[in-house]
This record gives structure tokens, C-alpha cells and sequence, in this order.
């Protein structure tokens, strides 16, 4: 897409969506043979990414397929969309492009622990809010760290004075407890269109404002993508939400990919997650697989490169990224 510069930037949107599609539509990687995919798990050995499905047979019974990350082999342009599994009885395992059967597998894991927090105490710092279910969204909090962290970003008070508009101001809580915040468009309601370039460009400069405000203060978001964005009602503004700062995506390279190993997400981290989420604004979606080839069209390509550049410490700053975006001709 990087060598099409004759082609409008609307149409190479629309040319990485069908291409796409057409990869998600062939796919058998979330329903092998009809089954129904339990979980999905993955996990580095010997420096090398496997990803793990747990297909559900029947009530009793699963299917294991493990397969390593090996890119231009089978495995890995499983792995990319770009060649279907093959249908083998039984457990397996291909690395490369061997396929190697297994006689016994592990079961699908359990379900995670709840680790939610006790919240009661800092709730109490809260107005209660009369929710207007026209007007305001509401959730359940679950670790302290996103009340401090909304409260950081208004002042220190609710519904305090916000460093950013560019970031989700929290507006009290509900008579049940939940947060209560000012409704806004859903993510699918509008990335799932094609929009001019200028617009895009205006989102990215609102969210790097937004991620700069959120390092000023402190805050690592930690958990950067597209379904933590949302949007005003003529689609002018773009929000950041989801300011847990608890958990997050481990995407880039130097964060580990231990389920074992609390990762030390960075400011470097989150601008790695900011060009994927450039990358999939413009797809209208998140892929299936986090190693599906999405190209970035011009001239957006140049952003979205110089933020998922292996080396954090090679990655711009935000102000040199707000230049780069502000610099390209809408």
C-alpha cells in the first residue's frame, strides 16, 4: 500500500478493509470445523510466540492446537490469515511447517480469579449523580488506581475541572455505586465508516493531546486501543476511557508476554499502542489476530512506523509526533 501514492487516501482505506475482510472471511482459525473456540492463550518458549486454541468438541470434550509464531512458514500465515488450518482429529502442534500430533494436551484454563477491589472507601470522596440514561453511562468500578487517576485527571475534585477534554471526566456515582460519566458515541458506531483524512488527523492530534495530559500527570494509560476510545455525537471529538491503569495489552516488544510477569508499562508503551490504534482506526476494527499484516495507508504509514519502532527508546516523543501529524497535508 506504502508504493500506491496515485491512489486517493479514501480508497486505499477501502482497498486494506476488503483485503482484509476477505482474510477474516476465509478464516477457520476461531471455528475449526464448526467448533466453537473456548480460549485462546499465549506464551513465549525458546524466544518463540505460540499461540494455544481450546476448540469445544462437545460437552466433555476439546480439541488443543498450539502454533508457533514462524513468519513465511505454515504456522505463522496461519497465524497472519493467510492460510486456513488443516483439519487433523485429535490434538496437534505446528511449528513451521511441521505438524506434529499430540497425544495429550492440557485442558482449557479456568477462568481468571476476580481481583476487584475494595472501593467503597474512595467512592465515598463522590457527589451521587441522578443518571439519566439519555444523558450519562455508568459502570461498575473495580480497583481504586481509576478513581485516583480520574480525580488526577479533573483537579482533584468531582466533577472537578478536566486537564483534557480529550479525556473521560468522571461526574460522580450512582445511587448503586457505579461511575458515572457523560455519554458518548461507541467506537463501531463511527470507525466503522471511511472518513477523509482530515479527520483522522484531527483524532490523532486529540489523542496524543489526551496521552500527553494523562504523562504530565503521571498516568500510564496501559491499556491503549480502540474499544477504550469514544466519541462525541458529530464525531468532532475523541475521548480516551478506561483509566484503570490496573491491567493492560502487552503489544509492545519490550513488555513481557509471561502471564506470570507483571510487565513495566512505560510512556514509551503506550505510544507503541498508539500506532496500532492509528492502524486500526483506519481498519474500522481490531483484527482477530494481533498478527495480521494491516498496511497503514499514506500518509499515516509514517506515524504509525516511527511509534511501533521495536526500540522504546527510538519511538518519538508525543510532541514530536503532534509535529509529524500537523505537518502532513490534509
Amino acid at each position: 500500500m506504502a508504493d500506491a501514492p496515485n491512489i486517493d487516501f479514501s480508497s486505499q482505506v477501502r482497498i486494506i478493509r476488503e483485503d482484509y475482510s476477505k482474510k477474516r472471511d476465509s478464516t477457520n482459525l476461531f471455528s475449526l470445523t464448526g467448533q466453537k473456540l473456548i480460549d485462546l492463550r499465549k506464551e513465549i518458549t525458546g524466544a518463540i510466540l505460540y499461540s494455544t486454541f481450546w476448540y469445544e468438541k462437545d460437552t466433555n470434550a476439546y480439541q488443543y492446537v498450539r502454533l508457533a509464531d514462524i513468519a513465511g512458514t505454515l504456522s505463522g500465515e496461519i497465524l497472519r490469515l493467510n492460510q486456513t488450518l488443516p483439519e487433523q482429529h485429535g490434538h496437534y502442534e505446528i511449528a513451521g511447517d511441521q505438524i506434529r500430533p499430540l497425544e495429550q494436551a492440557p485442558p482449557p484454563p479456568s477462568e481468571e480469579p476476580d481481583d476487584s477491589e475494595d472501593v467503597s472507601q474512595i467512592l465515598q470522596l463522590l457527589p451521587v449523580v441522578q443518571v439519566d440514561n439519555d444523558k450519562h453511562f455508568t459502570k461498575q468500578s473495580r480497583y481504586g488506581s481509576e478513581v485516583r487517576n480520574l480525580l488526577k485527571c479533573q483537579g482533584g475534585s468531582c466533577p472537578g475541572r478536566p486537564v483534557s477534554e480529550h479525556i473521560i471526566q468522571l461526574l460522580g456515582k450512582s445511587p448503586d455505586g457505579k461511575l458515572v460519566f457523560e455519554k458518548f458515541k461507541p467506537r463501531y458506531l463511527v470507525l466503522g465508516q471511511v472518513h477523509a483524512l482530515s479527520t483522522y488527523l484531527d483524532w490523532i492530534l486529540q489523542l496524543i493531546s489526551g496521552l500527553k495530559s494523562l504523562h504530565l500527570l503521571g498516568i500510564v494509560h496501559r491499556d491503549l486501543r480502540i474499544d477504550n476510545l469514544v466519541f462525541s455525537d458529530d464525531y468532532s471529538k475523541i475521548v480516551i476511557i478506561d483509566m484503570e491503569s490496573h491491567w493492560g495489552i502487552r503489544q509492545a516488544p519490550e513488555l513481557s508476554r509471561d502471564p506470570d510477569v507483571v510487565p513495566e508499562w512505560t510512556e514509551k508503551s503506550d505510544i507503541y499502542d498508539l500506532g496500532d490504534v492509528i492502524r486500526h482506526m483506519v481498519l474500522g476494527n481490531a483484527p482477530i489476530t494481533d498478527r495480521v499484516e494491516i498496511p497503514v495507508p499514506l500518509p499515516l504509514n509514517r506515524i504509525v512506523d516511527a511509534c511501533t519502532n521495536p526500540s522504546p527508546e527510538k519511538r518519538p516523543s508525543l510532541d514530536e509526533l503532534h509535529q509529524m501529524a500537523s505537518e502532513i497535508t490534509r
